[in-house]
């Protein structure tokens, strides 16, 4: 059952009176606006393009345009109201994960796998613990001055963590976000379309408290097609790998790319992507909207992070071998899918049978449905990387090292679910 709880919905009415609006759109342009300097700076000014930002008001999504004449000289726009949700998740993600750790015995039960146990990345605490120099440069003052007012309190229930953890969560669905629209401009996603002079879709990004107007559904991204687009579906799952890519050498960049910012990295796509569940269908069935199933799309996101991850961590000569630079990956992986799918539920979700898994992350134990999938975009996918990788604006990408990962592990697949013969 995939249904906002009517008591829940209420509790999420009642954090807006906790969140600043104006504070909130401050803190966005101290990241977002050295995002896009960062890229003129890099990837437009040598081509003599341009790329602006806009945060107007409406119901939240995000999106890039651009004049089929000037393609180079993109508007990417991300709504006011989008900001404000994504500090709502980033401001209770910690608390919550921390509730679960005290009424649940979640974190016990994964630390006894002999695979974990015992082993010194792990951590038993809500968030991991984050010193106050992984907080972006800009926004560490007002992290700092509120670890002191939040010190000064009696009897306070927000720890100095927490707020480092809200910070952090904070800025990385903002970065993913900005990257992933980013991503459908770098790829030239407008030479793909089936009618060129039609500027790329907005992704349409949905608050589970908030749906957009029916009037606006209607010439959204995601308002559903005639028929299912399978080569737009196939462009989101390469704007995802883009923005991951980018968010990886971004952290790294900026010497940040630690244990704890992989795990929080990890949790802020899938928070991000748990985010437009309400508006699917709690199976996975091929949809006709414009994006993958967010589960098809939390998957596949997570199998390229971590995939990435490791390969950074062999590189680093930090552990002996494959398999054990593998080991930390796998925890933190399945310790984030764990965490996200509960902090939906507990905040989201209606529940009638406790007992059960929440549908999300039922639905994320049905790999074979996964494969199924993905199988029907592959052709779409390989297709249209073969063309982005023609005339892609970054030449340093690593589109092809996913679209790699994708084909082993249809390979996979198809090996596990052969007939053994007699």
């Amino acid at each position: 059952m995939n249904e906002v709880d009517a008591v829940k919905q209420l509790r999420l009415l009642d954090e807006r009176k906790y969140v600043d609006e104006y504070q909130v759109e401050q803190w966005s342009r101290l990241v977002l606006d050295g995002l896009v300097s960062w890229s003129n700076r890099n990837i437009f000014s040598s081509l003599g393009g341009e790329l602006a930002i806009e945060l107007p008001v409406g119901a939240p999504n995000a999106g890039v345009y651009y004049d089929s004449l000037e393609p180079l000289r993109p508007k990417m726009m991300i709504r006011q109201s989008m900001l404000t949700d994504i500090y709502r998740d980033a401001f209770t993600f910690p608390l919550i994960c921390r509730r679960i750790i005290s009424d649940t015995n979640t974190v016990e039960h994964l630390h006894s796998n002999p695979l974990f146990n015992g082993k010194p990345f792990l951590f038993s605490t809500g968030a991991p613990e984050l010193d106050v120099t992984l907080v972006h440069a800009g926004l560490r003052p007002w992290c700092e001055a509120m670890v002191r007012v939040h010190q000064e309190k009696k009897d306070n229930v927000i720890q100095c963590n927490d707020l480092h953890c809200r910070f952090v969560m904070f800025e990385l669905m903002l970065v993913w976000t900005f990257f992933h629209e980013l991503g459908h401009v770098v790829q030239r996603h407008i030479r793909l379309r089936d009618n060129p002079h039609q500027t790329d879709g907005v992704d349409t990004y949905f608050e589970l408290d908030e749906l957009l107007p029916a009037e606006e559904m209607a010439d959204s991204e995601n308002a559903k097609p005639a028929s299912q687009d399978l080569r737009a579906q196939a462009r989101e799952l390469m704007a995802d790998a883009e923005a991951l890519d980018l968010t990886l050498k971004y952290l790294l960049a900026n010497g940040r790319l630690k244990f704890p910012m992989v795990y929080l990295l990890i949790c802020s796509v899938s928070c991000m992507l748990q985010r437009f569940y309400q508006n699917y269908s709690d199976n996975l069935n091929i949809t006709h909207h414009r994006h993958p199933h967010p589960v098809i799309r939390d998957e596949l996101s997570q199998s390229f992070l971590t995939n990435s991850i490791h390969d950074v961590l062999v590189a680093s000569n930090q552990f002996p071998d494959h398999h054990a630079a593998a080991i930390p990956v796998a925890y933190l992986s399945v310790r984030a899918s764990l965490f996200t799918g509960l902090f939906r539920s507990h905040r989201v979700e209606r529940r009638d049978d406790p007992s059960k898994l929440p549908s999300y992350m039922r639905l994320q134990t049905e790999v074979t449905d996964v494969h199924g999938y993905l199988e029907a975009l592959m052709p779409h996918i390989e297709e249209q990387v073969n063309e982005v990788l023609q005339s892609h604006l970054l030449s340093d990408n690593r589109l092809n090292d996913w679209l790699q990962l994708l084909r082993a592990r249809m390979i996979d697949a198809r090996t596990s679910n052969a007939p053994v013969s007699a």
